[in-house]
């Protein structure tokens, strides 16, 4: 194989059934929502190994720690730390030589350490051409439910499809949203793996005087004492507590905007 041919098959687009898609900005009756594209770093390995082989690319990190910034936000400023790591992607070349690409990726707020490497990971394969083309597709209006999930995947254009496939009906996905606190996301098919959904329960919640948040950042405080209005709003459009929970935190943001 030539390296060109090398650069083809590992720049390909990928099947439909391995794209996942979120909802960045909303209509003003959240009826319809702008839907970007995204990889996982699973399926960014998985080509690596199938093109390049599991032997023939390695990938290093290296951490960052650039300090204390001041950040200004809707409810004022705050300090903010910017931590993360450099992703180091090697590639070894079927005519020898390698390909040698680095990029950056933060850490997150839903867990710090796995989103920030893997961030990194994916920003250094765009950097090598893989999935570079999601930035390129249009940008479609799709439906979404009360909750802002979508409820019909855009079809992808002919020149996303890899060659020979066919696409007769987009395919079926668990869909999701993004949560509004990240809007750099929202245009981004590489910036972090999408924040996994938090511990739900089926079971009725226990009779008490405050509805408290049994798992993630807040975990085992009162919904209504949270101020966090960032971190509220993906509660009630995009995450997959229990529906008292995401009352609750939507009689708070009723109250800050009443």
């Amino acid at each position: 194989m030539t390296n060109k041919e090398f650069i083809e098959k590992l720049t390909a687009p990928f099947k439909p059934e391995e794209i996942l898609w979120r909802v960045g900005k909303k209509n003003k009756d959240k009826t319809k929502g702008l839907a970007f594209a995204y990889l996982d770093g699973r399926a960014v390995q998985k080509r690596l190994d199938a093109v390049v082989g599991p032997d023939k690319w390695m990938v290093s990190y290296t951490p960052i720690d650039l300090g204390t910034i001041t950040v200004s936000k809707y409810n004022g400023e705050t300090q903010e730390s910017i931590k993360g790591f450099i992703a180091t992607l090697q590639i070894e070349l079927p005519e020898g030589g390698h390909i040698t690409k680095q990029d950056g990726g933060s850490v997150s707020d839903f867990e710090p350490f796995k989103g920030g490497i893997s961030d990194a990971f994916k920003r250094a394969a765009v950097a090598c051409g893989i999935g570079r083309y999601l930035y390129d597709l249009p940008q479609t209006w799709v439906p979404i439910d009360q909750w802002g999930n979508i409820t019909q995947i855009p079809r992808l254009p002919d020149w996303a499809m890899p060659k020979g496939s066919n696409q007769a009906e987009p395919p079926a996905q668990e869909p999701v949203s993004a949560p509004s606190e990240y809007p750099r996301e929202y245009d981004d098919p590489f910036a972090g793996d999408y924040p996994e959904p938090m511990e739900s329960t089926m079971s009725e919640p226990a009779m008490s005087a405050e509805v408290t948040f049994p798992s993630g950042k807040y975990k085992g405080q009162p919904v209504s004492k949270v101020n966090d209005f960032g971190y509220l709003r993906w509660v009630v459009s995009g995450s997959q507590f229990r529906q008292d929970i995401k009352n609750a935190a939507q009689g708070v943001l009723d109250t800050v905007s009443a």
